[in-house]
């Protein structure tokens, strides 16, 4: 799943854009929940060295997947700012699908190679909710924008503003 996730994702994303719409009464909670979430994404991915280290600085210290969790904050800011709750089950069904399985292989990844590190590492850092309680011996890395580039969250930012910008326009232009 992790390697056709973005092929699996496609369908999705024209379910959910079909299902979307513009209600201007939720575009600031809406707004602010995808905004927050992209932020939690640029945030981890400033950190993340796919597979190189175990990642345990930045968010990575409350939260083992903080990009997946900005994702799913950005896709509940769409469910918001639409006022579908058929788009809010096509979003449950699609983490249940893509992530569930992305999230277990790629635990199985890290366990493999960074065995008692990650144990130690999964035993104070769960893994889709952020905790107060930081893991208490974090990477020394610090917030890296080429890492950012690196990771190409450029396109999750341009996927943000180009499916805003639809929906704003079918609201305004459609409507």
């Amino acid at each position: 799943m992790r390697r056709n996730r973005r092929l699996v994702t496609l369908p999705f994303i024209a379910a959910g854009i079909y299902l979307a719409r513009f209600e201007t009464g939720y575009a600031k909670p809406g707004t602010f929940l995808i905004m927050a979430g992209e932020f939690f994404r640029i945030w981890g991915s400033g950190y993340l060295q796919k597979e190189q280290k175990l990642c345990t600085g930045g968010p990575y210290r409350m939260i083992r997947h903080p990009l997946y969790l900005g994702s799913l904050m950005i896709a509940a800011g769409f469910a918001i700012l639409s006022g579908s709750v058929l788009l809010w089950l096509l979003i449950i069904l699609y983490f249940t699908v893509c992530y569930y399985p992305t999230i277990v292989y790629e635990e199985d990844i890290l366990a493999a190679k960074f065995s008692d590190d990650f144990k130690r590492y999964t035993a104070i850092v769960p893994a889709f909710y952020p905790t107060l309680k930081l893991y208490p011996d974090p990477d020394l890395s610090r917030f890296s924008v080429e890492q950012v580039l690196k990771n190409k969250e450029y396109n999750a930012v341009l996927g943000i503003i180009v499916i805003y910008a639809y929906l704003v326009f079918i609201s305004v232009g459609w409507s």
